[in-house]
């Protein structure tokens, strides 16, 4: 075989490889650009979200320390119940004393 033959088949096979080298690095690269951008969105909508739960996050925990406040006012009421019930219940001895008393002087 005649030498310049032979070194531009090497060449010419050599070019090919390259060509098809390029060819698959320019798939790859395409693909990575829109893994990319699928990524990049993906990325975009768990932002949104997060920062939704975030907010939903904060007003639950608001709500937590509102129920917090009302229980414990109301344990505090509950404490001072028999108090409470006591100073009623003298209360209303006192109007009923004061009904016998205007009761007697009517009669």
């Amino acid at each position: 075989m005649d030498p310049d033959v032979q070194v531009a088949g090497d060449v010419k096979e050599g070019v090919d490889r390259l060509v098809s080298e390029i060819d698959r690095a320019v798939g790859l690269i395409e693909h990575l650009r829109r893994e990319n951008t699928e990524l990049k969105q993906q990325r975009q909508t768990l932002k949104e979200t997060v920062a939704q739960q975030k907010g939903e996050l904060e007003a639950l925990r608001q709500d937590r320390d509102r129920l917090q406040q009302i229980y414990k006012d109301h344990a505090v009421l509950i404490a001072h119940k028999q108090d409470i019930q006591d100073k009623v219940e003298a209360m209303l001895r006192r109007l009923e004393s004061l009904e016998l008393d205007v009761e007697t002087e009517v009669s």
